[in-house]
């Protein structure tokens, strides 16, 4: 039975949510509160995490750039705020997977939870197969079963390529996958830090341009 943290302070609202997950086989956990919440997913195993971004503690957007930073968790936000700015911020900026508004039906929410469940899985499928693998923990890369020798803005770019393949990126947003705040950074870093990650794959495998230049844009990792 997959387990679903809802991080809500309303309790009718969690309530609401918990009875619809129990209703489609889920298990689920709930806290009021952001700090017990990490709490919980450091000592439990947690298929997907349903996050309000207003918390009594610390906001939502926080608790989600604390997940960010050791877990691929799907978590899919539910949030009153429904700014685009916000919803930029929860997607684009801090890695949700989902951005859900107030009001909303809990079969929504339930749809929306097996939704990201199927594409987590779909994702798991293919880095299985990928030629690379990422030790987070240590700053590593591996491929094709070789250590690559990487500066650390050079791990920070390759490895977010790895884990999003088969899209555009573009240098301004890897500028701020290596800086918080890239404002004054000239975007030419990027192309260099490029250039040198493709020396070091194609010191491995030359068979194929593995890092793909899309003119206009920005670079796409080919799996």
């Amino acid at each position: 039975m997959q387990n679903i943290l809802i991080i809500e302070d309303d309790k009718t609202i969690a309530e609401n949510i918990a009875f619809a997950l129990e209703k489609d086989s889920f298990s689920w956990a709930w806290h009021d509160n952001g700090y017990d919440s990490l709490d919980y997913l450091d000592n439990n195993q947690v298929d997907l995490v349903l996050l309000d971004v207003g918390l009594p503690d610390i906001s939502g957007f926080d608790v989600l750039r604390k997940i960010r930073s050791n877990s691929n968790v799907p978590v899919v936000i539910i949030s009153a705020r429904d700014d685009e700015a916000d919803q930029v911020l929860g997607l684009e900026g801090l890695g949700a997977n989902g951005y859900i508004t107030k009001p909303f039906s809990p079969r929504v929410i339930v749809a929306h939870v097996r939704a990201q469940l199927r594409n987590s899985r779909s994702i798991a499928e293919l880095k299985s197969k990928s030629k690379f693998s990422i030790n987070e923990a240590m700053q590593r890369v591996v491929f094709h079963d070789k250590e690559l020798t990487l500066t650390p803005a050079e791990f920070k770019i390759l490895s977010h390529l790895v884990k999003n393949p088969n899209r555009v990126h573009t240098r301004k947003y890897l500028l701020k996958v290596i800086w918080d705040r890239p404002h004054g950074s000239d975007e030419k870093t990027i192309t260099t830090h490029i250039k040198s990650i493709r020396k070091r794959l194609n010191e491995i495998d030359s068979s194929c341009e593995h890092i793909e230049t899309i003119r206009g844009m920005g670079y796409s990792l080919i799996e």
